[in-house]
């Protein structure tokens, strides 16, 4: 964990995640949707301890990605759907899904899925982003931000969809069937907590973040350019350009919720 925490890191909620990441001893560890594998980064770091990772990803590109960040590492990369997983029963110690049920069509499936290779005993993470709440207006334009390239990935077909709240996210985790479920939220990913530019993250206004923003907006207008809808989101795309000019952009907050099968 990085020294000098900006105040609002230390108060977000993210250093009781990390303390309760600190008390469970992995295992075996299958980390669903992985992406590049950033929160097995995470969960190295703050876990009581680990044996192995899994991570799976639907994503041929992503899993090409991951696999080269973790060459000296005990992971084990997979492309994989995970509505139709090919482990066995009860094969991982742990499981967990970060930032991903929004990328989800059948999210009861994916979860179920996870349950079912999960140990007895064993514990299921998640890491989600949620939309109500009371989160500053910097943190809105970043789901605003968000919603606008589900907008994009939308068009494009592919599978992307607006952030829950968090009673819908309880509510899937509930269907489950897990006990002992226990939930944190933060204001900061945990992940923030390992990073050297904490400090820069708590100014939403500062330059650099304000013309990447601004980039990444004109980018997903670039991927549209020849679809017909291409003209109506110009608009729209303006009007979120004007406020992140106006409130820049923080992360949104974050809910984490721990159960055990």
């Amino acid at each position: 964990m990085i020294t000098n925490l900006p105040e609002e890191l230390r108060e977000s909620g993210a250093i009781e995640v990390r303390k309760k990441l600190g008390t469970i001893t992995g295992g075996n560890v299958l980390d669903v949707g992985t992406d590049n594998g950033d929160f097995i980064k995470v969960l190295m770091k703050t876990l009581k301890g680990y044996n192995s990772f899994t991570g799976i990803d639907v994503s041929e590109d992503d899993i090409k990605k991951a696999k080269e960040q973790f060459q000296d590492a005990p992971v084990n990369f997979i492309v994989m759907n995970a509505e139709s997983m090919t482990f066995q029963d009860n094969q991982f110690d742990t499981v967990c899904i970060s930032y991903s049920i929004h990328h989800l069509e059948n999210i009861d499936a994916v979860l179920s899925e996870m349950y079912r290779v999960l140990k007895p005993g064993g514990y299921f993470i998640i890491q989600e982003m949620y939309s109500d709440g009371e989160q500053t207006k910097a943190q809105i334009v970043d789901m605003d931000m968000h919603h606008f390239n589900v907008k994009i990935d939308t068009l494009l077909g592919i599978p992307h969809f607006a952030s829950l709240t968090r009673q819908q996210l309880r509510n899937f985790i509930t269907k489950v069937g897990l006990n002992d479920i226990e939930a944190y939220e933060s204001s900061w990913s945990i992940k923030c907590l390992f990073c050297d530019d904490a400090n820069k993250c708590q100014y939403p206004m500062r330059t650099e973040n304000i013309e990447f923003l601004l980039k990444q907006i004109d980018d997903d207008l670039d991927r549209i350019r020849e679809h017909p809808s291409y003209g109506e989101l110009i608009e729209e795309a303006n009007l979120l350009k004007e406020r992140v000019k106006t409130y820049g952009s923080s992360g949104a907050s974050v809910v984490y919720f721990f159960g055990k099968k």
